[in-house]
């Protein structure tokens, strides 16, 4: 269980630092340096958390309502995100890869409902 737990801290490690890095990497183009969006980045990194406890219960009773937003709402800014990184010239690899599975979730039927509902991207295949 230790080294599950680990291998989980590690993905969620390696996902705001990455997603930090690209923020940066698009402010940078607008002359924005590293150490003035930090502060910025930590504030919406703590929001962020503060929504796991709620999304935890979602995921775990299996139900998405959009209390929030909804998935599709997200897939538009997910767009934002790649046309904005895209014009300034800086990798896009990222949120592509995270627009393509909200897309699928959103092919799937799941656009009403919210974020938590990509949990079913990251099953097993015949779990999702």
């Amino acid at each position: 269980m230790a080294s599950l737990y680990d291998a989980a801290g590690l993905a969620m490690m390696w996902s705001v630092l990455n997603a930090w890095l690209q923020g940066t990497a698009l402010l940078r183009t607008a002359g924005v340096d590293a150490a003035t969006y930090a502060p910025f980045a930590q504030r919406i990194a703590a929001g962020v958390a503060d929504w796991l406890p709620g999304y935890a219960e979602q995921i775990d009773r299996g139900s998405f309502p959009a209390e929030v937003s909804a998935l599709e709402t997200d897939v538009r800014a997910m767009a934002h995100l790649i046309e904005e990184s895209e014009a300034a010239g800086i990798n896009a690899e990222l949120p592509r890869l995270l627009k393509a599975m909200a897309d699928r979730a959103v092919a799937a039927g799941h656009g009403k409902e919210q974020y938590p509902v990509l949990i079913k991207e990251f099953g097993k295949p015949g779990t999702r």
